[in-house]
């Protein structure tokens, strides 16, 4: 049976007449589509005052790469007025954790209406916009209204807890690195574990299980982000994406991003065997030379390894990411390294997304951090059941 997600059930007679009461402030993007193939902003529109958009990283229309600026003005393709909800205070010392909240302009509309397909992952930062616009929402003492969709990567609960001393953008709250919830299971968390106080309205999933992956639910895939362009990739990113705060390739700048992973230093034979002697479940690798035309390395030739996801139910992408670090470091000591923080007194970048220093200071081995890790997702996932909707 397909899954409805929010946008899908907006007409509901509760809610329906709640947001025509007011005008209405809607943080969405490219990602915010129903079921029919209809955007978000489209579809309210039509039937709520709509007066003011708010945009995420990579903006309304997903078009800017990670980390760029995202400008206000009127959106050209709607009319409505654009207020930016991103800028980047990722390695800002002293300001990890405020993230950005357009609160001048949310003080100008009546109700927040919250719409965008989180990846179920820490790292990535729709979650931290919701976190942010929800306090400043309590503190403004407007109401916010999410309108949930599924966690593509299903509710699958793994890799460590962050430290709240590493929050960033990157990383806001102390859930584990695949927190297996929805958005709107992460809202209630946030009001509940960080004692918000926000007006939270959440219009729910139908037809939705924690087992299913996104392929399963029927809802069309919009890319997320303009590096998350397939399942594979999303599936990927909580572990490729730890290759970010390093001198490898993610992939970034090419058509394989989180798929494809390496550096100009890297023999692609010989680290492809010792990937695929790891035994990692799901998961095969095969030789790849690929040329970015941004990010790391641009018009350079990067060699390295193609990722093969056969089996998403046994994949770990968290041990795959740490073992590529590992892996690395052993086989090119002189030339692998850990990005510097960009500014005195910032923390490392390795250390904001993995949410402490484990993996930087090598002091554990992948199956020690492992066991570490696993301990703290298994203690979330009990201690947090009761936020769960599904």
């Amino acid at each position: 049976m397909k899954t409805l997600v929010g946008i899908d059930r907006i007409k509901e007679e509760k809610i329906y007449k709640f947001l025509r009461s007011g005008r209405i402030g809607l943080i969405s993007a490219v990602s915010g589509i129903s079921s029919d193939y209809r955007f978000t902003v489209d579809i309210m529109k039509e039937s709520f005052n709509v007066t003011a958009l708010f945009a995420p990283e990579h903006g309304i229309w997903g078009a800017l790469g990670p980390g760029e600026k995202v400008d206000g003005g009127v959106d050209k393709y709607t009319g409505i007025p654009m207020h930016s909800l991103y800028k980047d205070l990722l390695e800002t010392p002293g300001k990890e954790a405020e993230g950005a909240d357009a609160s001048g302009a949310i003080g100008d509309v009546d109700i927040i209406v919250f719409d965008m397909q989180d990846v179920g992952s820490r790292y990535f930062t729709y979650a931290s916009t919701l976190f942010c616009a929800m306090k400043t929402c309590a503190s403004l003492g407007k109401p916010l209204v999410l309108l949930d969709r599924p966690n593509p990567i299903s509710g699958k609960v793994a890799g460590n807890c962050l430290d709240m001393k590493y929050s960033s953008y990157i990383g806001m709250t102390s859930v584990p690195i695949r927190h297996g919830m929805t958005l709107g299971e992460l809202a209630r968390f946030y009001n509940g574990e960080y004692n918000l106080g926000c007006e939270l309205h959440i219009v729910e999933l139908l037809n939705w299980s924690r087992d299913m992956y996104f392929e399963d639910t029927g809802v069309p895939f919009i890319k997320p982000s303009p590096n998350l362009p397939t399942m594979d990739s999303v599936v990927a990113y909580n572990g490729t994406c730890m290759l970010s705060g390093t001198n490898a390739s993610e992939g970034r700048g090419t058509t394989t991003p989180f798929t494809s992973v390496g550096a100009p230093y890297v023999d692609p034979i010989e680290f492809t065997n010792e990937l695929n002697c790891l035994g990692l479940d799901g998961v095969k690798f095969t030789p790849a030379l690929f040329i970015p035309k941004f990010s790391k390395y641009p018009d350079e030739l990067v060699c390295g390894a193609n990722l093969h996801i056969y089996n998403r139910n046994t994949f770990d992408p968290i041990r795959l990411g740490v073992s590529l670090i590992r892996t690395l470091q052993k086989m090119y000591p002189d030339d692998f390294a850990f990005r510097q923080p960009a500014k005195e007194g910032a923390h490392y970048h390795i250390d904001l997304s993995t949410g402490n220093t484990d993996v930087r200071d090598g002091i554990l081995s992948v199956d020690e951090i492992m066991d570490k890790w696993t301990a703290q997702a298994e203690k979330f996932e009990k201690d947090n059941a009761k936020y769960l909707l599904y």
